[in-house]
């Protein structure tokens, strides 16, 4: 996702107006098999980032983070290699997300403070909060839930009072499934952990214009070159 600019003549992006921590280059001695046909692959470069990262419920920051690239030896597949807790294709990062739209959703607070209290436009978090709304249905996440792990089964609670807090309340619920059947897992957010568990297991990255969340694949993921 590219930086949010503020409107009016000073029109900065949004996340630049953060403090900039900069991450050093890390990389293993050979990089992972391709996922399109697992053949093997060489180091191919880097990638500069600058993830939005949450430091707490109500706090985020800015890295520079150079991602290593690697391409494959048999299908010649150039691909970047993420270290965990850092999804593809968002600037600002899960764990962000689930915080504003639970801000939101769940808080009640208004979409400007939620916005700007992570350096962000009410813009986005608008997308966000519809974006999780749409990516899956909540009694299918309680039901996989319910598959992880078996003490996960729904319990009589309150309403929720939209159906984007029940969405992310149903995330919770698999997060936290997740955690005690042992999945490793270094996203804090319900949303963060079952996205980046998908990620690292099965390659599945969704985006604000991608396919939605189907718990019938949350297993086995997509098929190779997909």
């Amino acid at each position: 996702m590219s930086d949010v600019l503020l409107g009016g003549p000073a029109r900065k992006p949004v996340s630049c107006l953060l403090p900039l921590i900069v991450e050093p280059r890390r990389r293993d001695a050979r990089p992972p098999p391709c996922r399109s046909c697992d053949g093997a692959a060489w180091w191919n470069g880097w990638r500069v980032t600058h993830p939005v990262v949450a430091a707490s419920t109500d706090a985020v920051e800015r890295h520079e983070l150079v991602l290593p690239r690697a391409k494959c030896s048999c299908c010649r597949l150039g691909f970047t290699c993420y270290p965990p807790g850092v999804y593809p294709r968002r600037q600002y990062q899960l764990d962000v997300i689930a915080d504003a739209v639970a801000a939101v959703a769940i808080g009640g607070e208004l979409v400007a403070v939620a916005a700007a209290t992570r350096a962000a436009s009410s813009t986005s978090v608008r997308r966000w909060s519809a974006w999780v709304t749409a990516l899956v249905d909540a009694q299918a996440l309680h039901a996989l839930a319910a598959q992880v792990d078996p003490s996960s089964a729904s319990v009589a609670t309150a309403s929720p009072r939209s159906s984007t807090a029940a969405v992310l309340a149903a995330f919770e619920v698999l997060g936290a499934g997740l955690v005690r059947s042992g999945v490793a897992v270094v996203e804090r957010s319900g949303l963060g952990r079952v996205l980046g568990w998908q990620h690292r297991a099965h390659g599945d990255v969704f985006g604000l214009a991608g396919p939605r969340f189907s718990p019938a694949m949350a297993f086995g993921g997509r098929p190779h070159g997909r």
